[in-house]
């Protein structure tokens, strides 16, 4: 099945509006040079069927210079993980009454994937505990949970792509059921900062590093993950996983055309483009698996 993320229209503003979110963290006085180097950027780089999330990494990589900053969202992916901490007794008791722990964990790694700032006009890291009961509580909109099951067991290896700094912290408890399955997990996190994503000092730090039997990085700056500059090590590893588990909308926009298979991509789908890409409504919580 091919899907593919083409970048819409309506993610021109939204990345805009990224750009602008991270000079103001970082230094206000900054805002206007990011944006007007980021509008070439788009002037020249939006065309008929470019990825998404490749030009997301050229307007991105290009603001962190303007900006000096290595890591803009430093502060905020400290907060996200103290808070999504305090929410774990509630996503274990979730997990743990649930009749089916697979899909609860799912729901419970999908819920997590709300904590990705500077879209929609999030900024508050406390947002993901005032509204934690009822994401879990959410049905799936997209459910392939069954496919996925059925392609994890003993001897069977799974790609964990994750996404945000505190959505890790709620991973960790779909990493334990996939193992508890008798699956081999290794962990994917980011080579160099980039928006609120989870680097290897990130997964350290948030204790989801330990969850992995292995954690490789991605060696690269890139919204999402590129797999034009992927090395050797990341690329056969993909290559040979009976299933990619790909967390949230930038792995699923940079990955969706592809070649890749079976990946099953869980997040929240945050906007239209996305969602009709993934046969799915604005707002639904998607566990959806391309083979």
């Amino acid at each position: 099945m091919e899907l593919g993320m083409e970048m819409d229209p309506e993610c021109v503003p939204c990345l805009l509006g990224r750009v602008l979110f991270e000079a103001n963290l970082c230094d206000p006085k900054k805002a206007r040079a990011a944006m007007a180097d980021s509008l070439k950027i788009l002037d020249e780089g939006f065309r008929p069927g470019v990825n998404s999330a490749r030009l997301a990494t050229l307007v991105h990589k290009r603001a962190y210079k303007i900006l000096g900053r290595a890591d803009p969202y430093e502060g905020l992916k400290a907060r996200s993980v103290e808070v999504a901490s305090e929410l774990l007794p509630e996503a274990e008791a979730f997990i743990e009454r649930s009749e089916d722990r697979l899909e609860a964990a799912v729901k419970v790694a999908i819920a997590g994937n709300v904590m990705d700032f500077g879209i929609q006009g999030l900024e508050d890291p406390d947002e993901l505990s005032r509204a934690f009961g009822s994401l879990i509580s959410q049905p799936l909109g997209v459910n392939d949970v069954p496919g996925m099951r059925a392609l994890l067991g003993p001897s069977k290896r799974a790609v964990y792509l994750l996404d945000n700094c505190g959505e890790d912290v709620l991973d960790r408890l779909l990493v334990r059921e996939i193992k508890a399955l008798g699956a081999t997990v290794v962990g994917v996190v980011k080579g160099e900062p980039v928006l609120t994503d989870v680097t290897l000092k990130d997964a350290k730090a948030s204790g989801v590093h330990g969850e992995f039997d292995e954690v490789i990085g991605t060696g690269m700056f890139a919204v999402g993950l590129d797999p034009q500059r992927m090395g050797d090590r990341l690329r056969g590893e993909l290559s040979r996983a009976d299933l990619i588990i790909a967390k949230g909308m930038a792995n699923f926009e940079s990955l969706s055309d592809s070649a890749y298979r079976p990946i099953a991509y869980l997040m929240r789908a945050k906007c239209h483009p996305v969602a009709r890409a993934v046969g799915a409504r604005k707002g639904d919580n998607v566990a959806k698996l391309v083979c």
